[in-house]
């Protein structure tokens, strides 16, 4: 029950992101949201995470990559931003069952 609960907050928290972080981010072509309202590439981890790298440095923003770590069939890379302004802290590329995940996870005003 606890596990469950914990999954499902961390859903919430993450489509919450989703709204509250609008991207000023280009996002790779053939991008889009799906029902669920998670934003799907069509491309791979590898040229998501690159392209978003890509974009990022052109914009100037300084990021910190973390991975791409595997876990349990799940690929992972996380850019932690250095810069205070972004409106997000993080952008998340997840890689599961041939699917490719873009989050944003929206910086809290302190």
């Amino acid at each position: 029950m606890r596990r469950c609960f914990r999954t499902v907050t961390l859903v919430i928290m993450m489509f919450a992101g989703l709204a509250a972080a609008a991207p000023d981010v280009k996002l790779p072509p053939g991008t889009r949201k799906n029902d669920a309202g998670e934003l799907v590439s069509t491309r791979g981890l590898r040229d998501t995470t690159d392209f978003l790298a890509k974009e990022l440095a052109r914009l100037g923003v300084a990021v910190t990559q973390i991975g791409p770590t595997r876990t349990r069939g799940v690929e992972l890379v996380r850019f932690l931003s250095q810069v205070p302004t972004t409106p997000w802290l993080a952008i998340h590329v997840l890689r599961s069952n041939g699917k490719t995940v873009i989050s944003f996870v929206p910086r809290t005003p302190s």
